[in-house]
């Protein structure tokens, strides 16, 4: 299942496998890399936002509001497919 351009979350008999789009640098390729396994679907939505969170470097306090922002309405729309 594909969470807007740059995640994807899998999963097997044990684990939801978390994915982060990005790009083979010798093909240019897009590639999926592994970024943790997690025991729930929800543990593994709570790592992607912690993950975008620090992207922001917490610059200020309203960058990291937008992109919490962002990443909640990414996870509604998922709902609603």
């Amino acid at each position: 299942m594909e969470i807007g351009k740059h995640w994807k979350v899998e999963s097997d008999k044990c684990n939801i496998i978390l994915y982060k789009r990005g790009k083979n640098k010798k093909t240019g390729a897009d590639t999926w890399k592994v970024e943790g396994y997690y025991y729930s679907i929800k543990e593994a939505l709570h790592a992607l936002i912690e993950m975008e969170i620090k992207e922001t470097e917490l610059k200020d306090l309203q960058t990291v509001l937008t992109k919490i922002t962002e990443l909640h309405n990414l996870i509604e729309t998922m709902k609603e497919k």
